[in-house]
């Protein structure tokens, strides 16, 4: 009887113990298939991302830059390849002699790449874009956890022509300044993720190559012939006066091309970081500076525009001397002019016989004239930092501000500004905008294009040809004959604007701008052309300083061109007529 009773409790406790197995069992069971269930269905993807980065190793490249053009298809800016190190610290043993041969190869500071080298990681920059020889040495000494990746460089074949309009890209290839910066988006094209290899230890073992190039070209403006005509002539005046700077602008007055901008002190877009902040940015829109006798262009087409004035008015130049709201204006040099027509007022640059212009306009009707050839606003040209220059509401002005204003003082502007209304005068009164992008190209193809707004009438067309025919006798006859070519009819105006004291609130005259602006071919111009020195050493009169200048640059374009002189003719042979018809015969 007690052994039946063992016998029965050791079935019981053997039927507990399996039933507790059992039930373990399946609650094992359900634990795992719940796991896997949040595993695979709940959580999936973050679980192949765990994998994945414990697998592969993501690094962002840019796809090859686009190259920037000039207006004839030459390269001015683009993409070459060159090789990058990095390093994969976790994978590497001795460090301290790795770092001493790969700052002795690279010319880098030991401290800077052993401090890379002993970061907890698996991978590590060492140094981006190193020269051939550098790559090629440092290769062979076949360093451990030491690799090496195609990355692009950007490069500028001809140096520091045009370098100010161009700007400059970063160690990643983006744009920083100029037409890089403004059309970085268009160049970069969108960048792409690489993913690298790796083993079970996080050791990188496997690289891709790059993919496939962007292939997106901006086609400038720019006339690169143009371009060193401008900046061949801007070097002499800056190496002979030794100014703070000097710039010459063409445009094409029709269209707003901008066909050169020429600027010293100038810089190496290879080397930006070796210039100061000053010589990167384009003077041409971030410059203000009072025009001066330039000026005077834009006030006489104002009031022949209007009727206040003709060129045959004459006007008293109060034997250079003129006193206004207890203010004394005098003439440039001391000269004392009496009785003038106003077409001799201009080319004589007579600052007392403009200021009796002004006064028949008027200040409203001054001030809105200005206002329609784009002085006081931007001008929106395609580079950055364009600035607005001053020009104060004429309801703000005193009692001198009219007479000042009338011969270029109290007015801050940029080049740009000046250049595109002295376009507009040559554009038989129509002003354009500006401009230095042409077209942008994928793979050859155009796939956007400049988009011109709609021309603004400024000032009539007959105002227009009259101011031109004063800029041409100013030339002949006046204070621009420095500026003249013979054979060639050059329309122009000098301008010699001493420079404000702020803190004595006096002008100076001993510091002056000097600038010069042209339109040419007089007849029909199809050019725009402004040069500004500032402050020549020296010197100061724009007709002595600017004038010569401009007379070189047009003298340069006009034999590139092949423009004939005045009584010269001109030969253009259909060669391909001509040899199929010498070989009929």
């Amino acid at each position: 009887m007690h052994d039946e009773m063992i016998t029965a409790r050791s079935v019981r406790l053997k039927k507990i113990r399996l039933a507790v197995f059992m039930l373990l069992m399946f609650a094992g069971f359900g634990a795992v298939l719940a796991r896997l269930f949040d595993v695979q269905m709940l959580h999936y993807k973050r679980y192949v991302d765990y994998s994945k980065n414990q697998y592969y190793q993501k690094v962002v490249f840019s796809p090859t830059r686009g190259r920037i053009l000039d207006r004839n298809m030459e390269t001015l800016a683009m993409t070459v390849p060159m090789k990058s190190v990095f390093a994969t610290p976790t994978n590497m043993e001795n460090k301290a002699g790795a770092a001493a041969i790969i700052a002795r190869e690279l010319g880098m500071d030991y401290r800077s790449v052993r401090a890379r080298l002993e970061k907890k990681a698996h991978f590590a920059w060492i140094r981006r874009k190193v020269g051939d020889a550098e790559y090629e040495s440092l290769r062979s000494r076949g360093l451990r956890g030491v690799m090496f990746v195609d990355e692009d460089r950007r490069f500028y074949p001809l140096g520091g022509v045009a370098s100010r309009v161009l700007g400059f890209c970063g160690l990643d290839n983006s744009g920083l300044a100029g037409l890089e910066y403004l059309y970085d988006k268009s160049l970069a094209g969108e960048q792409v993720t690489l993913i690298a290899q790796k083993d079970a230890a996080g050791r990188i073992f496997q690289y891709p190559e790059k993919p496939p190039d962007s292939n997106f070209d901006l086609v400038s403006t720019i006339d690169v012939r143009t371009q060193y005509d401008a900046e061949k002539a801007v070097r002499r005046v800056y190496d002979r006066y030794r100014p703070k700077s000097a710039l010459v602008v063409v445009m094409e007055v029709r269209t707003g091309d901008l066909l050169a901008v020429a600027e010293l002190p100038g810089m190496d877009s290879n080397d930006y970081a070796s210039y100061p902040t000053s010589s990167q940015r384009p003077l041409t829109v971030t410059q203000a500076y009072e025009p001066g006798s330039t000026f005077k262009i834009f006030v006489s087409a104002a009031a022949i525009d209007s009727g206040a004035a003709s060129p045959d008015e004459k006007f008293d130049c109060e034997n250079g001397r003129f006193e206004m709201y207890g203010k004394t204006f005098k003439e440039a040099k001391n000269n004392k002019y009496q009785i003038m027509p106003l077409w001799d007022v201009f080319a004589k640059s007579s600052n007392i016989g403009m200021i009796k212009v002004g006064q028949k306009l008027g200040e409203k009707r001054l001030y809105e004239s200005l206002r329609k050839f784009g002085f006081g606003e931007r001008t929106g040209v395609d580079l950055p930092g364009e600035i607005t220059g001053t020009l104060r509401p004429y309801q703000s002005w005193s009692g001198s501000s009219l007479p000042s204003v009338s011969f270029g003082q109290e007015v801050n502007t940029t080049p740009i500004q000046l250049v595109a209304a002295l376009s507009a005068i040559g554009n038989g009164g129509t002003s354009v905008r500006p401009h230095l992008m042409k077209r942008i190209l994928k793979d050859g193809r155009v796939v956007g294009e400049h988009s011109a707004p709609e021309p603004k009438r400024v000032v009539s067309r007959s105002a227009a040809e009259q101011v031109i025919r004063m800029m041409r006798y100013a030339v002949t006859n006046g204070t621009g004959k420095m500026a003249a070519i013979p054979g060639y009819d050059i329309a122009g105006k000098t301008g010699t604007a001493q420079k404000f004291d702020n803190e004595r609130r006096v002008y100076m005259s001993d510091r002056a701008i000097s600038s010069f602006a042209a339109l040419f071919p007089a007849n029909a111009p199809e050019y725009a052309l402004l040069v500004v020195v500032d402050e020549p050493m020296g010197a100061g009169w724009g007709g002595e300083v600017a004038a010569p200048v401009a007379r070189d640059v047009i003298e340069a374009m006009t034999r590139r061109n092949g423009v004939p002189a005045e009584g010269q003719l001109k030969y253009v042979v259909d060669w391909k007529n001509f040899r199929a018809a010498a070989a009929y015969e």
